[in-house]
């Protein structure tokens, strides 16, 4: 798999991962003029901007969202009037996928 089929893998997954989760998913993929933000849902009354990574090696993949990224999700995250900011990492191997959801974590 390339690294963008990666990351549009780890996207889907990371929505119904959230999604089994009771959050709604509302958007994907949106791109504002600074940028995008992978996905965008709905946790009861709370707008939420996610933020998606996904390795297939041995890292964590929370190491891979850095603070230059976390402030550009912020300013995305302000831009959507979103109450949050979760970040969803998603590592996979040949027969899983392993997540970790940090909620409220930018």
């Amino acid at each position: 798999m390339t690294r963008e089929e990666i990351g549009r893998a780890g996207e889907r997954l990371a929505a119904h991962f959230l999604q089994r989760h009771g959050l709604r998913v509302v958007a994907r993929n949106v791109v504002l003029a600074e940028g995008e933000v992978d996905l965008l849902a709905r946790d009861g009354a709370s707008r939420v901007a996610v933020e998606v990574r996904t390795i297939t090696g041995t890292h964590d993949p929370l190491e891979a969202i850095g603070p230059d990224k976390r402030r550009r999700v912020m300013r995305l995250a302000a831009r959507l009037a979103a109450d949050r900011v979760d970040l969803v990492a998603i590592r996979l191997t040949p027969t899983a996928a392993e997540f970790r959801w940090v909620r409220g974590a930018a």
